[in-house]
């Protein structure tokens, strides 16, 4: 049976998630809730792919995809959504579970963190639920998700909080490696649309590499390095002292921190 799905909000992640459902070969049916759509999501209203702000209604499946600094001034646009019947699916961080419950009046509730590249079939989905969750429900949340790409878990809380800030903060870290590598071409005399040419391909290219071998990355990359070569030379920067490791551990102990806070309510 085909599920009714309400998505409430359509930003970036909703619509990375609406995108990976419309291209999969069982197509929900799918209701938007979003005040001002995206001229995607009025394109995909206008095929028919969607259907944009109807009547509010208990769902099969409600999606909540808003910024958790907003969830909580539009529970009264939520809650008839969702009904006892209603499982209902998160994609926003710092609202627990708990918290969850507590708004919407049911424990029917599982937290998704997905990341963007879901909108291609290749992003990482967190999951994390209350207990009364049962075998079969998780089973209909990772058919779901599954056209997303790879889905992890259910896994506890405390893990989810550091897992996102990897699986799906990640994908901007990677961009912005990206942004880094052209600059630094730059610096050393390549033209501009060279140099980013040449780091984005080659981001594309490990990432298709990474994907298809077997190995880690770690054999991989030090296949690709010579002793005392051109590739080493670069290394020795980026794996020696204050290189990419210590400040990674830097920038997602930040990124904790910053759940945390907005789980306290903090702006």
């Amino acid at each position: 049976m085909t599920q009714k799905i309400a998505l409430l909000g359509c930003g970036r992640m909703g619509s990375a998630m609406a995108q990976g459902w419309l291209n999969a070969e069982d197509k929900p049916q799918i209701s938007v809730y979003a005040p001002r759509p995206t001229p995607l999501v009025s394109e995909w209203a206008g095929k028919g792919e969607v259907v944009l702000n109807p009547v509010r209604e208990p769902a099969d499946i409600l999606v909540v995809a808003v910024k958790p600094q907003v969830f909580g001034s539009i529970l009264d646009e939520a809650r008839p959504l969702c009904d006892e019947n209603t499982l209902v699916i998160s994609v926003m961080a710092a609202w627990s579970v708990d918290r969850l419950v507590e708004a919407l009046g049911t424990r029917r509730i599982v937290r998704a963190l997905p990341s963007t590249p879901g909108s291609v079939g290749k992003g990482v989905t967190l999951l994390s639920c209350d207990e009364s969750v049962s075998e079969q429900q998780l089973g209909l949340v990772n058919d779901l998700l599954s056209p997303l790409g790879w889905v992890e878990g259910p896994m506890p809380e405390e893990t989810l909080q550091v897992a996102m800030t990897i699986s799906g903060s990640g994908p901007a870290y990677i961009f912005n490696m990206v942004e880094a590598l052209a600059a630094a071409g730059i610096a050393n005399g390549l033209e501009p649309e060279l140099a980013m040419r040449l780091a984005r391909q080659g981001v594309i290219g490990a990432g298709a590499l990474l994907d298809g071998s077997p190995e880690e990355a770690s054999a991989l990359r030090e296949a690709v390095t010579s002793p005392k070569g051109v590739t080493a030379a670069a290394l020795d920067v980026f794996m020696g002292e204050g290189g990419l490791t210590p400040l990674a551990t830097r920038a997602i102990a930040a990124a904790v921190a910053r759940d945390q806070a907005l789980a306290r309510g903090e702006d």
